[in-house]
């Protein structure tokens, strides 16, 4: 063998035993070097079992390594097994090259007590010395990792302040290839499960060169109650169970994500949220499929929204109601500012000028079906005299195309209680609805009697029978309403007023009633409503019963003949009163027409029975005495007939000689508002 060729192979040798040495001395000193000098490098003791390094493969083992808290005997964070491969060859050219990445068992307890967190103090030892000033030169170093996994990882947060967390026990992350600088595509998937059910799958796609990205998100069998611990920071509720799956997909380019198309299916199951008392919100099914949203535009563009099986409670008393007492007010602040509650210095903080913001674009919805089915909602109001219960069920709703920008159609359909039926039609803008709305609605066959506490707080008369129908159509034309009603009631009957009801307004419903009846037991009324919805005052329901209010007192103020032709008795001989200029004392046919004044006015509280005595111009004192003898006369019968002396009013006018004397008979009422 040459000579040459011997001392070559001498010193190959003499470097493999070097390296081989290296090999087996580097894994022990590195042990021993991180378990002795730990809070040198990280600010935190760390221990370790086993390192091993072999420089010929460029492969690096570390088991069992755990960084403990800045008391020195908590752990924090820590790993089973991390197995890196590189191949050191390469680093000659600037690259460098991963050939693979295994962390196995890792895991991390994450603490936050107000605004610090058990890592801030690492990131004050990193931050401290940062000092030296940052070279932005663009790197010629291509960065190639391959083969990254990270198995079953767990993760744990808690906010010890507020007592909340979220515990995620297994992650499981995926890179089969990651190129910064290279121009090759890059690939990986991240796979999770949820501590109280559920796992969430992510997978991307990387394109270098055009600076392209695919996402794939996929959420399955999610349980809501994995985020108790946020949502009670916002509501008060007793228990929330459902079930959320969400299969996404998002595509773009990686520098300018907010133009990214987004697309898929989102939907939830077996929604059911209680409060302190009963149930609030029911869901059997909700889907949305989603054709594309996007943020820069501020698009969001739905193929379709499917919901069946809705069960909604709405309890009101006076103050609150089911809903307002779920928020949870918090005056605390709860925001975090990692710049000061990491304890970073505020030179590190690097200050941003901040841009004037271009006003957003407005949003453009678009559904393109919408079907809501099988649903229900209860109102419950126990702020009135009475309690009030309204279910209305089989809601169904059914739409296409809507869009917040032009006109929109729409129908709903719904079951009322007593075997009532309502249908509405909605035509209208939703962006600029005071722009246009055209409504149309019909309510068939509604039991009056569901309606009975709101008449009594509001006439204090409760509805004892009757079937209630009503035609409306409502149009709104750049703010101005106006709203036409036809009403149609069958065999309306209402109680005596309430002696132990302050009513809202006291109008004369039940004796409006007698005189709106036709002889066949039918109320037919058309009651237009107008108004501007730019008013301060405008409220839709008190314009409704000041409408229908005004309307019952014109009828109900009409002359006795009416109210006496709807009692039966013969009107005509209830509009005057004749009597004889000689005459001291009431006639029998005199006694009759007062007793049925008398009947009609118990017929309401409000009533007032007017007497306008008419009396010649030239009438001696005698005839006076004898006139002012009969006023005292009909004020004694009709106190001994219940109607006392607020509810009468006896007026004297004076009539040419020759002209009929006697008393002209009227109603009116006390209209207190």
């Amino acid at each position: 063998m040459k000579k040459g060729v011997k001392i070559l192979l001498w010193v190959v040798g003499v470097v493999l035993a070097l390296l081989l040495v290296v090999s087996l001395v580097a894994g022990p000193v590195a042990k021993g070097y991180i378990n002795k000098h730990g809070e040198q490098l990280i600010g935190r003791r760390i221990s370790v079992e086993h390192v091993g390094v072999n420089l010929f493969s460029g492969n690096v083992t570390v088991r069992d390594l755990s960084v403990y808290e800045d008391d020195g005997d908590t752990r924090f964070a820590g790993f089973d097994t991390l197995d890196v491969s590189a191949r050191l060859l390469a680093l000659p050219f600037k690259t460098l090259h991963i050939g693979h990445i295994t962390l196995a068992g890792f895991d991390a307890n994450i603490e936050q007590e107000g605004d610090r967190f058990n890592f801030s103090s690492l990131l004050e030892h990193f931050a401290a010395d940062s000092t030296a000033e940052k070279d932005t030169t663009p790197s010629d170093w291509t960065l190639k990792f391959y083969n990254i996994r990270i198995n079953h990882a767990s993760l744990s947060y808690d906010d010890l302040k507020h007592h909340k967390g979220i515990h995620l026990p297994d992650i499981n992350l995926r890179v089969p290839g990651f190129v910064l600088g290279g121009g090759e595509d890059s690939e990986g998937g991240l796979n999770l499960g949820f501590d109280k059910g559920g796992r969430l799958n992510i997978d991307a796609n990387l394109d270098d060169k055009q600076h392209g990205f695919d996402l794939a998100v996929n959420l399955e069998g999610f349980k809501i109650e994995n985020l108790d611990s946020y949502l009670t920071d916002m509501l008060d509720y007793s228990s929330l169970d459902g079930t959320v799956e969400m299969h996404l997909s998002a595509t773009g380019k990686t520098d300018d994500i907010m133009k990214s198309r987004i697309g898929g299916t989102v939907s939830v199951r077996g929604l059911d949220l209680r409060d302190r008392d009963a149930k609030v919100l029911g869901l059997d099914s909700l889907s949305v499929n989603i054709d594309n949203i996007n943020i820069d535009e501020n698009i969001f563009d739905v193929k379709s929204v499917r919901l069946s099986g809705l069960t909604a409670t709405y309890e009101q008393w006076k103050d609150y109601s089911n809903l307002s007492r779920m928020l949870v007010s918090d005056d605390e602040p709860q925001a975090v500012t990692l710049q000061t509650g990491l304890g970073m210095p505020e030179d590190s903080v690097k200050t941003v000028d901040e841009e004037p913001r271009t006003p957003s674009k407005p949003m453009r919805l678009r559904v393109g079906s919408l079907l809501v089915e099988n649903c229900a909602v209860t109102y419950n109001d126990h702020s009135l005299p009475d309690e009030f219960h309204f279910p209305v069920t089989n809601i169904k709703i059914e739409a296409h195309d809507l869009s917040t920008n032009g006109d929109n159609n729409a129908q709903l359909r719904a079951s009322l209680p007593g075997g009532g039926h309502l249908m509405l039609r909605w035509r209208g803008n939703i962006d600029n609805w005071k722009q246009y709305q055209d409504i149309f609605l019909t309510v068939k066959g509604l039991d009056m009697k569901q309606l009975s506490p709101w008449t009594v707080a509001y006439t204090g008369q409760p509805v004892e029978d009757g079937i209630f129908g009503l035609t409306t159509r409502v149009g709104i034309i750049n703010s101005q309403l106006d709203n036409q009603n036809k009403i149609d009631i069958y065999k309306a009957r209402v109680g005596d007023r309430r002696k132990d009801v302050e009513p809202e307004m006291k109008i004369p419903l039940k004796t409006a009633l007698y005189i709106l009846k036709d002889k066949d037991d039918k109320i037919l009324i058309d009651m237009p409503i107008s108004g501007n919805v730019d008013s301060p005052e405008f409220n839709y329901m008190k314009l409704v019963w000041k409408t229908l209010g005004n309307l019952l007192v014109k009828v109900a103020t009409s002359p006795a003949r009416a109210l006496g032709n709807a009692l039966g008795m013969n009107g005509e001989n209830l509009e005057f009163m004749a009597v004889d200029p000689h005459q001291f004392s009431l006639t029998s046919e005199q006694y009759h027409t007062l007793s049925e004044l008398a009947t009609i006015a118990a017929t309401d509280s409000l009533i007032v029975i007017t007497l306008e005595q008419r009396m010649p111009e030239a009438a001696s004192d005698t005839a006076t005495r004898r006139y002012e003898m009969m006023n005292r006369q009909i004020e004694t019968y009709m106190q001994e007939q219940g109607l006392g002396a607020d509810r009468l009013r006896i007026t004297t006018s004076t009539v040419a000689n020759g002209e009929k004397t006697g008393y002209a008979i009227g109603s009116e009422m006390k209209i207190e508002e």
